[in-house]
């Protein structure tokens, strides 16, 4: 059996220097395209903080609704309420303050 061979032209020199620069030019717009590497990191983190942001905001709309809750169907935290922040007082009831100078 005779094998016959084929004879292969060798890849010329001058064309491996334009491959990579085609792959390095390739490689930089992966990195710093705007839907590249560079970008995606930005919005990952971007939206992590904004994660973060609504659970923040979602925990004080669940404490203020609870506190809705409580001025609209408690009297005793209305008048709680009323005398913390209004200082209000009962009828016949006097107050003394001692921090005064």
């Amino acid at each position: 059996m005779v094998r016959s061979y084929q004879y292969r032209q060798p890849v010329k020199k001058t064309s491996r220097p334009l491959v990579l620069l085609v792959l390095a030019a390739l490689a930089l717009w992966l990195l710093f395209s705007p839907y590249g590497l560079w970008q995606y990191g930005q919005v990952s983190r971007e939206r992590a903080a904004l994660q973060q942001e609504n659970r923040v905001l979602e925990t004080e709309n669940r404490q203020l609704q609870e506190e809705i809750e409580r001025l609209q169907h408690d009297p005793q935290y209305i008048e709680e309420v009323a005398r913390r922040h209004y200082d209000m007082l009962k009828e016949n009831e006097i107050l003394f303050d001692f921090n005064r100078r």
